[in-house]
């Protein structure tokens, strides 16, 4: 009778140990975080403020925004209008341009907000042109 009672009480210790581990895990990233966390921490109005990207920050989302359209625009159907083609490819050239003035920037040590703003226009014109971007997907 003892015997059949082993498996399922190692079974709950293991549960257990496994919740434990983890709620403590959550519990430690939640108190080290930098960033905000959720709607803790803007309150319960639901702030919808954004908070202001660290120039390093902005150059990741500026890169990785136009990671993302370039692959869409390799990725274009052949049956996409051309007319869109051409304004993706231009708007990622634009946005390239934007980027590269950031990186010098960055590079040189120059004002932070300059990089922020070079980098906050490159995602701009990319998402002014999100119908071209869809228009690819679609054909």
């Amino acid at each position: 009778m003892r015997a059949d009672l082993i498996l399922p009480i190692l079974v709950l210790a293991a549960a257990l140990a496994a919740a434990v581990y983890s709620y403590r895990g959550r519990r430690r990233r939640v108190s080290t975080r930098t960033t905000p966390g959720g709607s803790e921490m803007w309150g319960a109005g639901g702030d919808t403020r954004t908070p202001a990207l660290s120039p390093a920050e902005a150059l990741a989302h500026a890169e990785d925004a136009i990671r993302i359209r370039a692959a869409q625009v390799a990725a274009a159907s052949p049956d996409a209008p051309p007319a869109a083609l051409a304004a993706a490819e231009a708007a990622l050239t634009t946005a390239r341009t934007e980027l590269a003035e950031a990186r010098r920037q960055w590079a040189k040590g120059e004002d932070p907000a300059a990089v922020r703003e070079h980098s906050t226009r490159a995602d701009a014109v990319l998402k002014a042109e999100a119908p071209a971007f869809a228009a690819l997907r679609r054909g």
